[in-house]
């Protein structure tokens, strides 16, 4: 059994690069059963808490928040190719995408256009992402 910071370890590693994974020893299928099985768990108890919020759910319940997670997660410092991210990173990309569309609202500016200015914050966070990976290497 592994414990919480080898198990984190090992999900870096197969993010990273995972056939260099496979290769240190790490059993990289099993490993990614479990993450898919904890991944499940964390959506079930979303569902169970939007039906308690909402009353029903359906698939396109909260479609809008897709946007916003991984805004928030690339702003926190996780990079979307895999290997480097913390959660108190995510924690603090989420106060600030919390933070900026609550301004946009505040402001007065249209749906349609808050949601532009949250697709133009995460392509420049992209690009961030994108060129730290490029100077790192």
């Amino acid at each position: 059994m592994l414990n919480r910071t080898a198990w984190g370890r090992h999900v870096y590693a197969i993010g990273d690069d995972k056939e260099a994974a496979e290769l240190s020893g790490i059993r990289t299928d099993r490993m990614l059963v479990s993450i898919y099985a904890v991944a499940g768990f964390v959506v079930a108890i979303g569902a169970w808490v939007s039906i308690g919020r909402v009353g029903s759910v359906s698939p396109t319940s909260f479609y809008e928040g897709n946007l916003d997670s991984i805004t928030a997660v690339v702003i926190g410092g996780t990079s979307l190719f895999g290997g480097r991210g913390t959660i108190i990173g995510s924690l603090f990309g989420a106060l600030i995408v919390g933070v900026f569309s609550s301004g946009l609202s505040i402001a007065g500016l249209d749906v349609l256009w808050q949601r532009f200015a949250l697709g133009c914050l995460i392509i420049v966070a992209v690009g961030i992402d994108q060129w730290i990976r490029k100077v790192s290497n």
